[in-house]
């Protein structure tokens, strides 16, 4: 996590009152905080206690409507100082809908209770978006029975999303019963509605504020109870995506979940930013010219406005429903990859009883994400030096299977025995590359437990985990544990232990001792539904107790490296992830340390399996 920012405030007002509170820097001039904290007051003192305790006077030049005893909504305030602040970067705030895109996500709050008046104190929360309260907030929920809570003195702080420190919305008060350990937010689109400047500084993920300003006038007050679907229409041409929030209620909700809380490249966002305007404007009509205008000003493809429909006589059929047959092609083009599905290969490679070593090498395809195997390619009972010819003479014939698919959207599963999950598979040749690279370069190649897969194994707890993972809004770097060459040493049983504690996360990495066959094996028994590593070994290590070896070791350097690229990426993306990084990998030498190098990602879960029968059956 980065370091705090400077942008937090604390807020005195030198009438006498003993008035004081918490507030937020949202552009050079102005600090966001609360009504109630600057009272009737015409001035306030502001102090940037991270910021070398920089303090500046200011005027208060707006007041929501509330008042104590007599109107609780809008409790905001804008401070205006005294001179423009160029030292302190202004908070990024999140957009108009942030409380409800990132719905149950841990919030943090930077507030200056009267025993952390000089430093400030750090308390963590959960927001509940809907329903909200009778004043139009949210309230929050102190994060466990035990640590900081919201406290008198935290009113006016930014509510901001821990890693990122986008502001969601202000905290305007805190339960003064400690047992309850509540407080109350006062979320961005009611603080805009409130004082609408505050639009004037949020932008939208690659577009400024001026676009995102006018998307919102064309958006914000559409509700769409089906937005998830859309988004889904949009989202499942690409091999891996997030799971959209089941709560979004509006166009503009969806349209800034796409924009901020995936981590496709910019390009991509841009590209899927405008597939799902273009289904809104054709959903609803009546917005298709505002849409249209939007694209023409904000720099989009003007191919995009070409897919909305023309505006028609308001009272004619045709504003209401969408074209069909022919002029559906003409006049609603979709982008080149709309036709495009994700497939799979699925290569089970099982050891047979026959005291030769012989195994099974089974290898079916898959289309549908959620569903059952499609078609069986191979079966056939072959000895261990054999396996690798035949797997890779029968993929080209499998990915020949899947023609709706394009090269790289396929994925390779290889479900192996958990002694064998090390195995090199992503090193085989891709034998209908011209070139023969190395399989992994070209598609995202995955292991598989076969222990899970054949359902010899209760997999209860893999499917919860695994479906935990593809349906939050989480980030790797929020899920993701590391074993590393700095950990303290755990006994095997120690380690299995840890792997079942109820509030560990669901992505583990290993890296230098930790990466044995012993220790996988514990972590894919325990339902871990992902596991990376790294299969080549570091070397000798300090002993025991030592948290870091002092000279960086190849394991350390992964681990950081690997960390580094997974930062903001969801955890839907990480076996195409892998597959950029092996590849590139393969572009340094071989002395080069590289975090691509050896590495084998473990991507299991209930889908992709075959039909499990009953005793009856």
């Amino acid at each position: 996590m980065n370091a705090s920012p400077q942008w937090h405030a604390r807020i005195d007002v030198a009438d006498g009152s003993g008035r004081g509170g918490s507030g937020f820097l949202i552009d050079p001039r102005h600090v966001l905080t609360c009504a109630h904290v600057v009272g009737d007051a015409s001035r306030a003192e502001v102090l940037f206690p991270r910021a070398g305790k920089l303090r500046l006077d200011g005027d208060v030049v707006f007041r929501g409507p509330w008042r104590r005893g007599e109107n609780d909504k809008g409790d905001v305030a804008v401070i205006r100082l005294t001179h423009s602040v160029e030292r302190v970067k202004p908070a990024q705030l999140a957009p108009w809908n942030a409380v409800e895109i990132h719905a149950g996500r841990e919030l943090g709050a930077i507030g200056f209770p009267d025993a952390y008046r000089e430093t400030g104190q750090i308390a963590h929360f959960t927001a509940v978006a809907h329903p909200r309260l009778a004043n139009d907030c949210c309230q929050t929920n102190a994060n466990g029975s035990t640590g900081p809570r919201l406290l008198p003195g935290y009113s006016g702080s930014a509510a901001y999303l821990p890693g990122s420190y986008q502001v969601v919305g202000m905290v305007i008060a805190a339960d003064r019963d400690p047992g309850m350990r509540t407080g109350v937010l006062l979320p961005l689109d009611e603080i805009g509605r409130h004082w609408p400047d505050l639009l004037e500084r949020i932008s939208l993920g690659p577009f400024d504020s001026n676009a995102y300003r006018d998307l919102h006038e064309i958006l914000n007050d559409l509700s769409m109870p089906d937005a998830r679907q859309l988004l889904l229409e949009v989202l499942r041409p690409r091999t891996y995506y997030p799971d959209p929030p089941a709560g979004l209620s509006n166009a503009l909700a969806a349209v800034e979940w796409l924009a901020v809380d995936t981590t496709f490249p910019e390009e991509d966002v841009v590209d899927l930013l405008n597939a799902l305007l273009r289904r809104i404007g054709r959903k609803v009509p009546e917005r298709a010219a505002a849409l249209r205008k939007w694209f023409r000003e904000h720099g989009v493809d003007a191919g995009t406005a070409a897919g909305l429909p023309e505006p028609t006589d308001a009272g004619t059929a045709a504003a209401q429903s969408e074209p069909s047959g022919a002029d559906t092609a003409a006049a609603q083009p979709e982008s080149p990859d709309a036709d495009v599905r994700p497939g799979w290969v699925v290569v089970r490679i099982a050891p047979t009883a026959d005291p030769s070593r012989a195994h099974q090498v089974t290898i079916w395809t898959a289309t549908d994400p959620d569903g059952a195997l499609d078609r069986r390619i191979v079966e056939e009972t072959v000895a261990e030096d054999a396996i690798r010819a035949t797997v890779e003479r029968a993929l080209p014939m499998a990915y020949r299977e899947i023609p709706e698919a394009t090269y790289d959207s396929i994925t390779v599963e290889f479900v192996l025995p958990r002694g064998r999950l090390a195995w090199p598979v992503d090193t085989w040749q891709a034998l209908d590359d011209l070139d023969q690279v190395p399989l992994g370069w070209n598609r995202p190649v995955v292991v598989r437990a076969l222990e899970w897969f054949d359902g010899a194994h209760d997999s209860a707890r893999l499917k919860e985990r695994a479906n935990r993972l593809r349906t939050g809004t989480r980030r790797l770097d929020e899920t993701l544990e590391w074993r590393h060459c700095g950990s303290r040493k755990q006994t095997p049983t120690q380690f299995q232990a840890w792997l079942r504690e109820s509030t560990r996360r669901d992505v583990l990495g290993l890296a230098g001792p930790w990466a044995t066959p012993e220790r996988i094996g514990s972590a894919v028994a325990s339902g871990l539904p992902v596991l990376l590593w790294r299969r080549s070994a570091c070397g000798v290590h300090p002993e025991a107790d030592e948290l870091r070896p002092r000279d960086p070791c190849p394991g350390l350097q992964f681990r950081d490296a690997m960390a580094k690229e997974l930062d903001r990426v969801h955890s839907n993306e990480l076996p195409r992830l892998i597959r950029e990084l092996r590849a590139a990998a393969g572009g340094v030498d071989d002395g080069q340390e590289h975090c691509g190098r050896d590495v084998t990602l473990l991507w299991d879960g209930p889908q992709r399996r075959p039909p499990q029968l009953t005793l009856a059956e």
